[in-house]
């Protein structure tokens, strides 16, 4: 099942700023920097959590959640075995909304669904 949070994910017009703000106020250190579906994207660790900041076109306002909004897009759980855990979430009529997949780094991840249209993200990692 879930052993811990392995990330929260921001999407954001205006990265560079979002960056500096959780540096200066938070203490945050830069982990990474690189892309992903096609927007940029900065890995940063606060307090051994990491936060992922994802650029967006500047003119997508507030949209539902999961389809490229500003703000909270989804947080991520650490599991132990995601085969299991889908299929014990299934029985309790959680809905699984995309994968099992594995990114080209080898991590394992589905996105489920919840209350209010939220999207919460599995990952299985070697660590």
């Amino acid at each position: 099942m879930i052993t811990g949070i392995d990330h929260i994910h921001y999407v954001s017009n205006n990265m560079e700023e979002m960056t500096k703000y959780f540096k200066d106020i938070f203490g945050a250190k830069e982990i990474s920097r690189g892309e992903a579906r096609g927007y940029p994207l900065i890995r940063m660790d606060v307090f051994g959590v990491t936060i992922s900041f994802l650029g967006t076109d500047p003119g997508a306002g507030q949209l539902e959640p999961g389809k490229g909004l500003r703000g909270l897009d989804h947080i991520g759980f650490k599991v132990k075995n995601l085969d299991a855990t889908l299929e014990e979430l299934k029985k309790r009529g959680v809905k699984i909304l995309l994968g099992p997949n594995v990114t080209p780094a080898g991590i394992k991840f589905a996105f489920i669904g919840g209350p209010e249209g939220i999207r919460v993200e599995l990952l299985e990692k070697d660590q």
